[in-house]
């Protein structure tokens, strides 16, 4: 419960910079890290109800992705 508590607090914190920076690559990658986060913290939540939190890991963030 803790880390879908963390994950919902990550997205509010990527959405919060994403209105105070200029540029439109970041803005798009903050936005992006914000919904992947969410994402996460929706399946582990979901996950947590049915009792397989265990079973599947966590999908790494598509910020932590190379883009050329």
């Amino acid at each position: 419960m803790q880390e879908i508590k963390h994950l919902r607090e990550q997205a509010l914190r990527a959405e919060r910079l994403a209105r105070h920076v200029l540029d439109a690559v970041t803005v798009t990658r903050l936005l992006e890290a914000s919904q992947d986060y969410r994402r996460q913290a929706d399946r582990l939540e979901q996950r947590s109800r049915c009792g397989t939190i265990a079973q599947e890991p966590m999908q790494p963030l598509s910020v932590a992705r190379k883009i050329d």
